[in-house]
């Protein structure tokens, strides 16, 4: 079970272990760096020519804003690189590169290749000194690009031109080479291994080894006219291994280029390398803080009418008159001269300070308004005042803050006497359930229930339109404000996906009110409201649900799959039509289809046939492409479920993907007030037919995980770890890293290791591959929840795989818990 992954990790021994650490300690270091930087702006550092920030073949050490992801598609000597690069933090670069490099095994030999780079960012420009970074080229995947090095870019001429100089190992020791100072008695520095077969481990035994060390330099100017840079460095890659007959082979160690910016989102560039062959480079680059068209055209929400304010005098004669005094003038009068006998402070639980001055007998019943901002400099940041006189009397209350004009405000309507003889009324409620229903409809927003009180309302809401739920609760209260008689003071609403009742959050329809027209308004309703966990609901007590079902649904919708990575055509993809419907019977009670119909595309002459000696669960994926058209990709019964306020659970039985079929069970524990929740997935399945229909072949497992799932509050940043049994009955256990944007962005990674031995698994040795997610309205004008999302793998084998369920109930909460809820909260006004 584990010689294979012990073999593997064999390389740790010895020197090896050191130099783990000290890359494990600058990456750190380089963390640290990233924490306390905001994104940088434009103009922009350009690329290089394997789609990393840099000079044209050599990296430099500047970096793109943060979260930049850019794709680059750079030729040159026979060799095609294509670059997926990003900006995962602001002192973090990664990137992963699939190159096609013609006739590199000799004539007709070509090589596919996949390779992982990262640079990290040591230190930052200053005003006398460079940016330093450490990077690592290739240091996941065969090895054919190998390379570590350090770099150092400092601008001078007002930014405009770039000096950057470097030193490095591997691929950057070649044409003028040193000797590396680390590599002495033969120890372990001096030898660095060659390329791997099957690529797909790191080799820490390789970083920063080898005979010799080497430099790089150049600049980079950014010329007058606007969007175009010219290039010059000296590269010591020798492209000794690119050599074979008729192959590129370079003159001199010096690139020339010019590139040209005509959009911010667009770099082209063209290069003379190597005294021998011209280059060029394409390269598009997005930013999810920048979105693609940066106007909303949503209308805006209704406007919030306050209802008539009651008689201070009636609702709260213990206040007396009330004053205000917001200017924040200093006091005119000294503490000891205001004739205060006693003062008593009182702190509310949302930090809210109110003072309780008593006057002597001998004071009249008129507000001393002057005194109050005496006792707020004598006592500091007293936000109101009540005076009352020594037999007890209430003489005048007076605001000096805006947290008091709200708590007065709030005091005076808490004993408001509005009407409630409406509540008796039958046909009134239900005209007012029938108002709200318009008025949400208008926002595309669902009225899936609701309990209606004299004094406070329980929404359950169906968002369909709006990607940020804050917005769709801001949408919910002005709604409720305009609709419900001025008595009900307490809005509760609820959101529910997939018929589960998620989160509630209560608010006060006062501090709603106090809010309107003021510029942090939505940070006060945030400190104002409640959220909690919603307790399971019988929907048979609540108003309206059971009125909607059974409730059918239908889609056609267009759909791309792509296939990568194919040594007969690299990029392969088709334009499938899918049908889908279902039917809810009751809440969280459904049967649900889905059909892909090829349109066009070629993803039926994939030719590769499965080496694995594995049980093919998805390496035969081909088969299921040929055969499969028209397939049934979903046919499910499923049933989602509250077991308690933080417990969720799910049952589906069909068709579950389009290879496999059977039963999965899961539950789900995620408190709203939690940052990490935890799941259990079990599952029996069976592996279907080729042709996706109802069949099945002679392969059935138990599998199953359990699952920890943790908002790490950095950067958006989660962190998701599976552990159990594979598809393939292999166990073990799949790490996810994403990076989550509050508009909907994703960027992250994930990576499997199982007992099958990395010799077993094949090339790529572990399963790994990137996530991306891209909201659809970051590229519209308009509001919409859609979403387009990929998984890239370098390459698919069996081992490590997980059953693909399109229901499972950590991504339905995610967004709902209180630090997901706070980070979009600024919406709740739009």
């Amino acid at each position: 079970m584990g010689r294979g992954r012990l073999h593997s990790l064999g390389a740790f021994h010895g020197a090896s272990v050191t130099r783990f650490a000290v890359v494990l300690a600058l990456v750190l270091l380089a963390a640290r760096e990233a924490r306390g930087e905001e994104p940088a702006m434009p103009p922009r550092p350009t690329h290089n020519i394997n789609g990393m920030t840099g000079l044209i073949d050599v990296p430099s050490a500047d970096m793109q804003p943060d979260a930049q992801l850019s794709f680059t598609s750079g030729f040159f000597g026979g060799f095609l690189r294509n670059t997926l690069s990003a900006q995962i933090f602001p002192g973090v670069e990664a990137a992963f590169r699939y190159s096609i490099l013609d006739d590199f095994f000799g004539p007709g030999g070509t090589l596919y290749d996949r390779s992982f780079d990262v640079k990290f960012r040591l230190i930052r420009e200053g005003p006398e000194w460079p940016s330093v970074v450490l990077g690592f080229q290739d240091f996941l995947g065969t090895g054919i690009y190998s390379g570590e090095y350090f770099a150092g870019t400092k601008h001078v001429l007002d930014g405009d031109l770039a000096i950057t100089g470097g030193v490095g190992w591997g691929r950057f020791a070649g044409t003028n080479a040193v000797g590396n100072p680390l590599c002495f008695d033969n120890n372990t520095f001096c030898t660095r291994a060659g390329p791997a077969d099957t690529g797909g481990t790191v080799n820490f035994g390789d970083f920063f080894s080898g005979e010799d060390m080497g430099f790089f330099g150049g600049l980079s100017w950014r010329t007058p006219l606007d969007g175009l840079s010219l290039k010059a460095e000296y590269s010591d890659d020798e492209y000794t291994r690119e050599g074979g007959p008729g192959n590129f082979k370079p003159n001199i160690p010096l690139n020339f280029g010019a590139e040209y910016r005509p959009l911010e989102g667009i770099e082209v560039g063209a290069y003379y390398m190597y005294g021998s062959t011209y280059g060029v480079r394409v390269t598009i680059s997005a930013n999810p803080f920048r979105p693609l068209l940066d106007f909303d055209d949503e209308p805006a929400g209704r406007p919030v009418q306050p209802r008539p304010a009651p008689d201070p005098a009636v609702a709260a004669p213990q206040l007396g008159e009330l004053r205000e005094i917001l200017t924040g003038a200093p006091a005119m009068l000294r503490y000891s001269d205001s004739g205060v006998e006693r003062v008593e402070v009182e702190t509310g639980r949302n930090g809210l300070r109110w003072a309780t001055a008593t006057l002597p007998s001998a004071a009249d019943y008129v507000c001393p308004a002057e005194a109050a901002k005496a006792i707020d400099a004598e006592y500091g940041v007293i936000d109101a005042v009540t005076f009352r006189h020594a037999d007890g009397t209430p003489v005048c209350t007076v605001a000096l803050r805006q947290a008091g004009q709200d708590a007065v405000r709030a005091e005076v309507r808490k004993g408001a006497d509005y009407p409630t003889d409406w509540y008796d009324d039958e046909a009134g409620r239900q005209e007012i359930v029938e108002q709200l229903v318009v008025a949400l409809d208008a926002d595309r927003i669902g009225l899936f229930g609701i309990e209606l009180k004299a004094r406070e309302v329980s929404v359950y809401i169906e968002n369909q339109k709006f990607r940020a739920m804050p917005r769709a609760i801001g949408r919910t209260a002005r709604a409720l404000a305009a609709v419900m008689p001025p008595s009900v003071e307490l809005f509760e609403i609820i959101p529910v996906e997939n018929s589960l009742p998620v989160v509630s959050v209560m608010i006060q329809r006062s501090s709603l009110e106090d809010q309107v027209g003021r510029p942090d308004a939505a940070r006060a309703v945030w400190l104002s409201a409640r959220v909690q966990d919603t307790e399971p609901r019988d929907w048979r007590d609540v108003g309206r649900t059971m009125d909607l079902f059974p409730r059918p649904y239908w889609s056609v919708d267009p759909a791309v799959r792509v296939n990568y990575f194919d040594p007969d055509s690299p990029l392969r993809a088709d334009l499938d039509g899918v049908v889908s419907g279902g039917l809810e019977l009751v809440p969280g009670l459904s049967a649900n289809a889905s059909v892909a119909k090829r349109i066009i595309g070629n993803l039926d002459q994939i030719e590769l046939v499965s080496d694995s000696v594995l049980p093919r669960v998805r390496s035969d994926n081909a088969l299921y492409l040929r055969e499969g058209d028209p397939g049934i990709e979903r046919f499910t019964g499923d049933y989602l479920t509250k077991l308690d306020a933080d417990i969720y659970g799910r049952l589906s039985v069909g068709l579950l993907e389009g290879m496999f079929g059977g039963v999965s069970g899961e539950l789900l524990w995620q408190p709203v007030e939690q940052s990490w929740g935890l799941g259990l997935e079990m599952n029996w399945v069976k592996q279907r037919d080729y042709d996706q229909l109802f069949g099945f072949r002679d392969y059935d497992v138990f599998t199953g995980h359990a699952s920890l799932y943790w908002d790490t509050g950095w950067y958006g940043v989660s962190v998701q770890v599976d552990a159990g049994r594979y598809l393939a009955r292999d166990w073990g256990g799949t790490l996810t890293v994403k990076r989550r944007f509050p508009n909907g962005w994703e960027l992250g990674a994930f990576a499997t290791f199982t007992d099958v031995p990395f010799s077993e698994f094949g090339e790529g040795s572990f399963d790994k591959g990137l996530i991306l997610t891209i909201p659809l309205n970051w590229t519209l004008p308009f509001e919409t929840r859609s979403t387009i999302s990929t998984i890239v793998r370098p390459v698919t084998r069996d081992g490590g795989q997980r059953l693909i369920v399109s229901n499972r109930l950590y991504p339905i909460v995610q967004d709902m818990g209180r630090a997901e809820l706070r980070e979009s909260w600024q919406g709740f006004w739009k």
